[in-house]
């Protein structure tokens, strides 16, 4: 009876995944989703940050990783000078969880790329951030204000999005390279109308802006 107890227990933490910081599914990370970062190297960084002092390791490939955040939903671990990877634990339901992992390089304009899994690790296919544009980041009525409405269209057409995601809320902030890509002349003029970020929140398994 007692094993029946603790078998059901085991499997009712397993689907609802709240019994596992994000720290957990770090280290049950495939490797091809963090490539030469072994799961020893992923704990001791783990181990170091939980202690208090500076989670840095070697790099597999030169440089070092450094584990600058960790948090119990949380985490962001810097692999070179120009990338990061982020974990993000999301809570859905009371039943449900599901892992966003950001991916973002600087080369030199940032850039993000999120995909989404379950807590097994499988990649969950009907998830996916909004498809932005260039309008997201734009003050359209600001842009009707000044009179400059008809030279919305020279902002652009590039467009490179940061994500970062907030711990203990189901947030993430996009922040655009509009203003780091506009030459002088329009970011005199223009600048002012572009936002420098904007808040998405998780709202019935799909993010909408704030």
């Amino acid at each position: 009876m007692k094993q029946l107890l603790l078998i059901l227990s085991l499997s009712v933490l397993a689907l609802t995944g709240a019994a596992q910081p994000v720290a957990h599914y770090f280290t049950q990370m495939p490797a091809e989703l963090i490539p030469g970062i072994t799961i020893d190297t992923r704990k001791d960084l783990i181990d170091f940050s939980k202690n208090g002092k500076l989670a840095v390791m070697p790099a597999p490939f030169g440089g070092k990783l450094q584990l600058k955040t960790l948090e119990e939903d949380y985490l962001m671990l810097q692999t070179s000078e120009n990338s990061d990877v982020q974990i993000k634990l999301l809570r859905v339901s009371d039943s449900l969880r599901v892992l966003a992992v950001v991916n973002t390089v600087a080369g030199p304009l940032k850039d993000s790329r999120v995909k989404f899994y379950d807590t097994s690790w499988k990649l969950l296919k009907n998830w996916s951030l909004p498809v932005f544009a260039v309008t997201d980041f734009v003050d359209v009525q600001k842009a009707s204000t000044l009179g400059l409405s008809d030279r919305l269209r020279e902002i652009g057409p590039r467009l490179f999005v940061t994500i970062i995601f907030r711990p203990a809320e189901n947030i993430f902030v996009a922040k655009s390279s509009l203003k780091d890509d506009m030459e002088k002349a329009q970011s005199s003029t223009l600048g002012a109308l572009v936002r420098d970020s904007v808040v998405y929140r998780l709202n019935n398994n799909r993010f909408e802006a704030e």
